[in-house]
């Protein structure tokens, strides 16, 4: 009998030791994550200069769990102290302000999964940027992590800039002293059709992004990420003729778009 207990805990042990990173989230304490957002946003209309921009946002995001159902977490986050920067141009700099929420990002709530898995984004505080979409980025754990697995994020809502769906390659490294790392590739050809009322819209182009992200499998929680997303875009937009116009050939309005953003994260807990 004496031996048969020390094989069942052997066996727990083992399981536990082995079994899948999966993420805790509670409602008694707060996540708080610092976030650095930088690069440039380059636009070329077919006929029309290059415009490029350079984009800069830093400051804090809270997450708070409201509610646990089911099989998932109700997660509010909060941008606090942001700074948001577009050229030359300061948008906001509420860096000086302990409670100040920002006016520009949004406040949102998601839905997630034990292993990550973001079910869905919404904002409850409506801002010109919703930086929560970062999150969908997240490294949903599989059931078996000997091998990379693919996930698919929808388009990212960004000001001004209609995107794709985006592919990344996730690749996960066992566990060292209860921290593990995960490598986020994209080696994406994109090509792409949808159609939002009468206007087509066709996207081709790459999707070059990389990062790493470092989980803490003891706390179960996210420790950092930093990486670069790396998009080449060309968009034709396809609207219908004129009803002056007797053909029904549609009016094409192509689009080049580069984007190059370095982001980082860090758990401040």
């Amino acid at each position: 009998m004496k031996i048969k207990l020390i094989y069942l805990y052997l066996l727990t042990f083992c399981g536990l030791c082995f079994a899948e990173p999966y993420y805790q989230f509670s409602p008694e304490s707060h996540l708080v994550y610092s976030f650095k957002i930088g690069g440039d946003i380059t636009y070329k209309y077919e006929g029309i200069s290059e415009e490029k921009f350079n984009v800069s946002s830093k400051g804090i995001i809270k997450l708070e769990t409201i509610e646990i159902k089911d099989d998932r977490y109700i997660v509010k986050v909060t941008p606090y102290r942001t700074l948001i920067k577009l050229n030359d141009s300061v948008l906001e700099d509420i860096t000086d302000t302990e409670t100040a929420i920002s006016q520009i990002i949004s406040t949102s709530v998601i839905e997630i999964k034990p292993n990550g898995k973001v079910m869905s984004v919404k904002e409850i505080r409506p801002c010109i940027l919703d930086i929560s979409q970062i999150l969908m980025l997240l490294p949903a754990f599989p059931e078996k992590l000997n091998s990379p697995w693919k996930q698919t994020v929808p388009a990212f809502s960004i000001p001004g800039i209609p995107m794709s769906s985006l592919t990344f390659t996730y690749s996960y490294s066992q566990a060292k002293e209860g921290i593990s790392r995960i490598q986020l590739l994209a080696n994406q050809p994109i090509k792409e059709e949808r159609k939002e009322k009468d206007v087509v819209i066709s996207f081709t182009g790459r999707n070059s992004s990389k990062g790493e992200f470092i989980f803490d499998e003891e706390k179960r929680e996210l420790k950092s990420f930093g990486g670069l997303v790396d998009l080449i875009l060309n968009i034709v937009f396809k609207v219908p003729s004129s009803p002056e116009q007797k053909t029904s050939t549609k009016q094409s309005i192509p689009l080049k778009i580069g984007v190059k953003l370095n982001i980082e994260v860090v758990n401040q807990n």
